[in-house]
């Protein structure tokens, strides 16, 4: 539990969530310290609730927290909300321009979180010992700088610069189109091993959560401003299902009433409709017969 956490009652300020319930700390704490798990659950709402395609939502959520790990302001992106651009991409680019070992890529205006999965993709997918990549029409270019931590899990090196266009042809990229002049971000990928810690606990983390500053996280917590946190907390609630008689019947396998009331006495009989136990293991046993009669 951190203190992030809900807890019931009354704050000293009176304060309470639509839910009824108060936030610990949050009129006498300034940061907050946050699990993995609770930045991961909340950004995936976050993510859903902005717009963004849900197959999308994965590879976006996890680099968020990466990002956030490495002290990226990855959480203040997401305060501001997606960008139109980055609803109607969700992570889509396109192949501008081609050469063995060189991409020229249009990210079509959206972040560069958003379309960091594919840019990494792209890396990989190309052979040789190194690959440079040339992301234009890139909106917050500086979160691109999470890839760095996303290679070393992986066997490879990643290095991010944000760039102008003019400066691209000299990493040895094919020309790049008028259309995607102006600042974009090269990456430059190396087939070799990187640099790994000699702390035998974050080498034992790091394939488990994707990046060093992750598995520190592990250790450690985020710390996050309270006042961002709950904002964005609140903001997450839009991706859930308004509380009805129909989300409680769908909220697994509990058993509820007509009202949405949950039947008090719970057994094992509530897997056999309308019968006793005794009714119940003697319809089993019926079908069990008429499926040996089957297969005779």
């Amino acid at each position: 539990m951190t203190s992030a956490t809900l807890t019931s009652g009354t704050g000293s300020d009176g304060a309470t969530d639509r839910l009824g319930r108060t936030r610990q700390n949050a009129s006498d704490a300034a940061n907050l310290r946050l699990s993995l798990r609770e930045l991961r659950l909340v950004t995936e709402r976050l993510l859903q609730a902005q717009g963004l395609a849900l197959g999308a939502v994965p590879a976006v959520r996890d680099l968020v927290l990466h990002a956030q790990a490495a002290g990226l302001p990855a959480l203040e992106y997401l305060a501001e909300g997606l960008s139109e651009a980055d609803r109607a991409g969700s992570g889509r680019v396109e192949i501008a321009a081609e050469a063995p070992g060189a991409l020229v890529v249009d990210c079509l205006g959206q972040s560069a979180l958003v379309v960091a999965p594919a840019l990494l993709d792209l890396l990989q997918a190309e052979p040789g010992e190194r690959v440079v990549l040339w992301a234009g029409s890139i909106a917050r270019a500086g979160l691109a700088a999470v890839l760095e931590h996303q290679g070393t899990d992986r066997g490879v090196v990643v290095t991010v610069a944000p760039v102008l266009a003019d400066a691209a042809p000299g990493a040895g990229l094919p020309p790049v189109p008028g259309a995607l002049s102006g600042e974009g971000v090269l990456l430059v990928m190396e087939r070799r091993a990187p640099e790994l810690p000699d702390d035998t606990e974050l080498l034992r983390l790091l394939p488990l959560v994707g990046s060093l500053p992750a598995a520190r996280a592990v250790q450690t917590g985020l710390e996050t401003p309270a006042a961002l946190w709950w904002s964005l907390f609140e903001d997450s609630a839009r991706a859930l299902s308004t509380e009805s008689v129909t989300s409680l019947k769908h909220a697994g396998a509990t058993a509820v009433d007509e009202n949405g009331v949950i039947e008090p006495d719970l057994t094992d009989d509530v897997d056999f409709v309308g019968g006793t136990a005794a009714n119940s293991i003697s319809s089993f046993s019926s079908i069990r017969s008429i499926n040996d009669e089957a297969q005779r």
